[in-house]
C-alpha cells in the first residue's frame, strides 16, 4: 500500500467515537468507542469469503520498514460484511502497535484460488486521527461525568445517511462507511399491532444488532399511507415506531439506544395502487454510528 495515499479519520457519532480506514480493493477497518465504555475493531470485506474460513494475525513493519513481523494468533475470516471481529485485549493490542508505527497484518489462503491474501493496517496518518479519537472519548467520559455537553453531531459524518436513505455515506475526503443492520416491517390497514411475520422480522434484525455492535443507535420510524388525515396518519405512525420500539426492549435491547420518529408521505409520493399502500405502512428500521 502506498504510504502516501493511506488514511485514518476520526469521527463523532451518535453512539460515540469512531476511527476508520479504507484499504482499498480490501474493506474498511472500523473502531468504535461506545458510551456504554466499550471498544471495537472490526474488518468490513468487499468480498467476505463464502464459508468460515481461518488466517493468522501478525504485528510487523510497514512496507516501507522491512519484512520482520511477529505472529499474534489465529482469526476467523466471517462470510459476512463484519468479516473480522477482534477481542477486547487484541483491540488495544492493535492500537498499541499502529500508535507505534507498526503494522497489524492478516494473512489468509483465498478458498477457491489458494491465493495468499494479505490485509494490512497502515500506521501511515494514524497519529493525527487517535489524537481526535482520544479528545472524542475524554470528552464523552466528562459528559458521563456531568462536567461537559456532547459536541454537535455532524450529519454525514456520524453514519446518519445510513438510517436515512440509500445515498451516499460519507462526506468530504471520509472513506465509504460500511451499512449497518436495517430491515423494514409492515402493517395491517389502521392498525399498529405486529403480525407474525413482523416479529420474525424484528426477531432477526436484533440478532443482526447484536453481531455488530459498532452500531449504538437504532431509529424505529413509522410511517401510514395517505388515506386519512396528516393528524391521523402521523399518531399511526408514531403507534407503529412504538410499538416496534417495544418489542425491541422485550427482546433485550436498551430503551436508550432506540429513537421513535413518525413521518407522512409527501403528496407529491402519494400511492397509486393497492401495492403502493401496503408498501407505506411500515416502520424502518435503521442503525447509526
Amino acid at each position: 500500500m502506498d504510504p502516501h495515499s493511506a488514511q485514518w479519520h476520526a469521527f463523532e457519532g451518535r453512539s460515540g467515537c469512531h476511527m476508520a480506514h479504507e484499504i482499498p480493493g480490501q474493506g474498511v477497518a472500523l473502531i468504535s468507542y461506545r458510551h456504554d465504555g466499550r471498544q471495537y475493531l472490526s474488518f468490513f470485506a468487499n468480498r467476505p469469503p463464502r464459508e468460515e474460513i481461518t488466517g493468522d494475525l501478525y504485528i510487523g513493519q510497514p512496507v516501507w520498514g522491512g519484512d520482520q513481523r511477529r505472529h499474534v494468533e489465529s482469526v476467523r475470516l466471517h462470510p459476512d460484511a463484519r468479516t473480522l471481529r477482534f477481542s477486547r485485549r487484541t483491540t488495544q493490542r492493535l492500537l498499541d502497535a499502529l500508535r507505534d508505527g507498526r503494522e497489524p497484518q492478516i494473512r489468509y489462503e483465498a478458498v477457491y484460488s489458494g491465493d495468499l491474501v494479505e490485509i494490512g493496517l497502515t500506521p501511515a496518518a494514524f497519529q493525527r486521527a487517535l489524537g481526535h479519537y482520544r479528545e472524542c472519548i475524554a470528552r464523552h467520559e466528562r459528559v458521563d461525568a456531568g462536567t461537559a455537553t456532547r459536541g454537535q453531531v455532524i450529519p454525514g459524518r456520524t453514519g446518519e445517511p445510513m438510517a436515512d436513505s440509500d445515498g451516499p455515506t460519507w462526506e468530504g475526503n471520509l472513506p465509504r462507511l460500511p451499512r449497518g443492520p436495517r430491515t423494514e416491517v409492515y402493517f395491517a390497514t389502521g392498525s399498529d399491532d405486529l403480525t407474525r411475520n413482523a416479529l420474525d422480522e424484528i426477531r432477526r434484525f436484533v440478532r443482526a444488532v447484536e453481531d455488530n455492535p459498532h452500531w449504538g443507535v437504532i431509529l424505529s420510524i413509522g410511517y401510514a399511507d395517505t388515506r386519512g388525515s396528516a393528524e391521523v396518519n402521523e399518531q399511526l405512525a408514531e403507534a407503529r415506531a412504538s410499538a416496534v420500539r417495544d418489542e425491541l426492549v422485550h427482546l433485550g435491547l436498551p430503551e436508550d439506544r432506540i429513537e421513535v420518529e413518525a413521518r407522512l408521505i409527501d403528496d407529491e409520493d402519494a400511492e397509486q395502487d393497492i401495492h403502493e399502500l401496503a408498501g407505506n405502512r411500515r416502520v424502518e428500521l435503521r442503525t447509526a454510528l
